[in-house]
C-alpha cells in the first residue's frame, strides 16, 4: 500500500461527508427512487458541480458494483440523468456463482475480487448496490454488522477507494404506535451501520414522510444532521423542492374551497389539497383540522364544509 494517499478528489465533500477511503451509506425503501437519485448525484460529480451545498470536483473515476437488478435497469436512469459512461460490474449479467456468498468468512475477499474486476484507479469513487449482500452475518445483529463493515473497510482501504453503499429498508409502519421516531431507525442494522460508516444518507417518499416532498437526509459525524426536500420532474429525476411553510399550506388548502361560500364535501376538499400540495391523505386531513380549529372553515352538514364568513 502506498505511503501517501492521492489528493482529495472531492475537496469540501470529502472533508465533511465522505473522507477519503471511508464507507458511507444511502438507504431507502425498495422503489423509492434511490437509483434515480444516485444518477443525478453521479451526473453532478462528473461535471464537478456542488452537492448538498458542498464544493466537489471530478474524481479520477467512478465505478459501480451492482447485484440487485440487471444493469439495463440501472443504465436507464444514468442515461436519463445525462451521466457519462463509467466502469461497472453487475452480478445479474455475469452468470455469477451466487453460492460462493454463503461462506461468510470468504465474503470479504470475494468482495475485494469483485471490486478489482471494475479496475478503478486509487482515489476513485465506488458505489456498491446493495452493500448489505457483502456484509457477512445477520444485519439485525450489532456485532455482525460492525465486523462486516470493518472487513469491507479493509478491502476498500487497500484499494484506496471512497465508497457509497446502498441499503434497502422497510417502509414506514402505518400504525401510530409502531412508528419509528426517526427515519434512520428504519434501516436494518441501523445502530451499528450508522456508527461504523462515515455518513448515512436516507431517502423517504412523500407517503412515508407525510408531506408533499421526498426527504433526503444526511446524518454526518462531522456536520449537523440535515434533511433536504425534493420532488421529481417529468423524467422521474429528483429536483430541489419548493418549500411551503404552515401559513402557505393553510392558504393553499383554503383556496380549494369556493370563495362564494359554496359547500364542498370532505372527500373533494381532501383530494384537492392532495393534488395541489402533493401530500398524503393523512397530512391533508390534519391540515383541514387546523383550519377548522382556527375558525376559517365551517361545517354545514355531514361531510360538508365551506369558508367561514368574515364578521
Amino acid at each position: 500500500m502506498p505511503d501517501q494517499q492521492p489528493a482529495s478528489p472531492f475537496p469540501d465533500l470529502i472533508e465533511h461527508l465522505m473522507p477519503f477511503g471511508s464507507i458511507s451509506t444511502l438507504s431507502g425503501a425498495s422503489g423509492v427512487g434511490k437509483t434515480a437519485f444516485l444518477a443525478s448525484m453521479i451526473a453532478s460529480w462528473q461535471k464537478g458541480e456542488d452537492l448538498f451545498g458542498l464544493k466537489t470536483s471530478i474524481p479520477p473515476a467512478i465505478g459501480i458494483l451492482a447485484a440487485d437488478r440487471p444493469w439495463r435497469d440501472h443504465q436507464a436512469w444514468f442515461d436519463r440523468a445525462g451521466c457519462a459512461p463509467f466502469a461497472h460490474y453487475c452480478l445479474r449479467d455475469e452468470a455469477y456463482a451466487w453460492d460462493v456468498l454463503r461462506d461468510s468468512r470468504a465474503v470479504p475477499k470475494i468482495f475485494g475480487q469483485l471490486v478489482d474486476s471494475i479496475k478503478l484507479p486509487p482515489g476513485s469513487f465506488l458505489v456498491v448496490d446493495p452493500i448489505s449482500l457483502f456484509i457477512p452475518g445477520r444485519l439485525f445483529d450489532y456485532k455482525d454488522v460492525a465486523i462486516g463493515i470493518g472487513l469491507l473497510d479493509q478491502q476498500l482501504k487497500e484499494r484506496q477507494l471512497t465508497t457509497l453503499g446502498i441499503f434497502h429498508v422497510g417502509k414506514q409502519k402505518s400504525n401510530k404506535g409502531d412508528r419509528y421516531m426517526r427515519p434512520q431507525d428504519r434501516i436494518l442494522g441501523s445502530t451499528a451501520l450508522i456508527g461504523y460508516s462515515e455518513t448515512a444518507f436516507y431517502l423517504i417518499s412523500p407517503e412515508e414522510a407525510e408531506r408533499r416532498t421526498y426527504e433526503f437526509g444526511i446524518i454526518s459525524h462531522q456536520l449537523k444532521s440535515s434533511a433536504l426536500q425534493y420532488t421529481r420532474n417529468a423524467d422521474g429525476l429528483f429536483i430541489p423542492a419548493e418549500i411551503f411553510d404552515e401559513i402557505q399550506e393553510e392558504e393553499a388548502a383554503l383556496n380549494i374551497l369556493p370563495a362564494d361560500g359554496t359547500p364542498v364535501t370532505t372527500a373533494i376538499w381532501a383530494l384537492g389539497i392532495q393534488r395541489v400540495l402533493r401530500i398524503s391523505i393523512a397530512s391533508a386531513e390534519r391540515l383541514m383540522r387546523r383550519l377548522r380549529h382556527a375558525g376559517r372553515v365551517v361545517r354545514v352538514g355531514k361531510g360538508k364544509y365551506r369558508r367561514a364568513i368574515p364578521q
